[in-house]
């Protein structure tokens, strides 16, 4: 089976250089001129995802090596079938990689593996005959990665024609430009972890803006960059899922969302949906109590940045308590477990949290941990038994101080979770700091399945 779709890799020499936004830019132009765009992002990143998401309207997908192998290529193919064109953002700079040495974790590595042309993103402040260095080395070190457009970002009229030179006189075809934008840097704010999330902010200012970018690119070249640089590609062992299949409308799910817990892969809302569509999403701000559920789930997110009003909220966690204590089904990760802790320090300030953790949750102002991470299950738990290997990322800022006594279910070869431990069980609830993708480990999938023959049997 051949992937023939035209695709595209957004990439650039560093990071925050201007990706997402040429990533939207080329989208949105694309979707406006009536073409079917599928989008992608390279790695495990939950944020530059929900901006596609907020401007296209069309969910996106990660294609992470380090945590999918060679999954990606039929992930690839599953996500982007009937779509006119695909386009990948990439991550960091282009060649940058898991451990710095190998290719492994990289977007070049993604680029190779799907036999997709570069599209690079050039910050073109305070630069102008540099580029061409850069370009040639990049294209220079490693042959099999094929650079063939280049989009210009953050660029003065002044700028903008040498630039355009440089580009072209590198063998590049010059796709467009996204001009210095107040809106746009007004609206695109980073955080610690990095751009703030969509959820968080103005969708329809933000659509705005991107109607007005988008103008500067030429569509025609972007479309053909991506048809005639992309080579046919093959899928192997392709497997089609039917997520249409319900399994059993019994089984009541509870996620919690709103503006604080927006750290959700798409795929593990997928993955319940064959389980039941008994879904019920819960804002923690605003709504007081969870209703009659079976499992709850509370991904990652800002919970340290919305302190003061989910303190307010004290219906709802003393419901989450009790919801532990009756022994249901909990899943929570990094945010979510910040959240069961007695309290969140943050700015000077403290915020009441659900207190079924004993600890107190302290941010800094340095990561404690920031990218892939590797754990083993040392003892038999609601989410794996003794020995199972999770294979996740840690992107947090913050650590615990235990007052409880706790025996932890994984420990870290990579990473550092708590000390180097992580994994709170209680009766049949579960936290921890660690990220997981479902098409890497199916934790929710076990959980409900544990769900189902707990029901038969009672």
């Amino acid at each position: 089976m051949e992937i023939t779709i035209p695709r595209l890799i957004i990439a650039s020499y560093k990071g925050k250089n201007g990706k997402t936004t040429a990533t939207l830019a080329l989208s949105y132009a694309l979707i406006r001129a009536g073409l079917k765009v599928s989008l992608f992002k390279v790695g495990p990143d939950y944020i530059d995802p929900s901006y596609h998401l907020a401007v296209t309207n069309t969910l996106s997908r990660n294609l992470d090596y380090v945590l999918m192998g060679d999954k990606v290529i039929s992930r690839f193919y599953k996500y982007s079938l009937n779509s006119d064109i695909a386009i990948v953002e990439g991550v960091s700079g282009l060649y940058d990689s898991i451990d710095g040495i190998s290719e492994v974790g990289s977007t070049a590595q993604i680029a190779k593996l799907l036999k997709a042309p570069i599209v690079l993103v050039i910050n073109g402040e305070r630069i102008n005959r540099t580029v061409r260095a850069i370009i040639r080395g990049l294209k220079d070190f490693d042959s099999d990665v094929r650079i063939a457009g280049a989009v210009v970002t953050n660029v003065n009229q002044r700028q903008l024609e040498k630039l355009r030179i440089a580009v072209e006189d590198e063998g590049l075809i010059f796709l467009g430009y996204i001009p210095r934008n107040d809106d746009l840097e007004s609206i695109m704010q980073y955080r610690h972890l990095g751009l703030i999330h969509a959820e968080e902010i103005n969708k329809q200012r933000l659509i705005e803006v991107f109607k007005d970018v988008s103008k500067f690119i030429d569509i025609d070249k972007v479309v053909r960059v991506a048809r005639e640089y992309s080579e046919p590609l093959e899928v192997r062992n392709y497997v089609s899922l039917d997520t249409s299949k319900i399994i059993s409308n019994e089984v009541r799910v509870g996620i919690l969302g709103g503006r604080v817990f927006t750290f959700y892969y798409p795929e593990t809302i997928e993955r319940i949906q064959t389980f039941t569509n008994n879904i019920k999403f819960i804002d923690p701000e605003v709504d007081q109590e969870l209703g009659d559920l079976d499992l709850l789930l509370i991904g990652g997110g800002f919970p340290e940045v919305y302190g003061e009003s989910l303190e307010r909220n004290r219906s709802l966690k003393s419901d989450i308590r009790r919801f532990i204590d009756s022994g249901k089904h909990l899943y929570a990760e990094c945010g979510g477990l910040m959240y069961l802790t007695d309290s969140i320090i943050y700015n000077n300030e403290e915020y009441e949290m659900v207190g079924a953790i004993d600890a107190i949750t302290i941010m800094h102002r340095k990561p404690m941990w920031y990218g892939y991470a590797r754990a083993r299950v040392i003892r038999d738990s609601v989410i794996g038994d003794a020995g199972t290997v999770l294979m996740g990322h840690e992107f947090h800022y913050s650590s615990l101080i235990l007052r409880g006594n706790y025996e932890f279910v994984i420990k870290y070869e990579r990473g550092v979770g708590i000390h180097g431990f992580d994994g709170f069980q209680i009766n049949n609830a579960y936290a921890h700091y660690l990220h997981i993708h479902p098409d890497t480990y199916d934790v929710i999938g076990r959980m409900l399945r544990r769900i189902l023959i707990n029901k038969a049997r009672s």
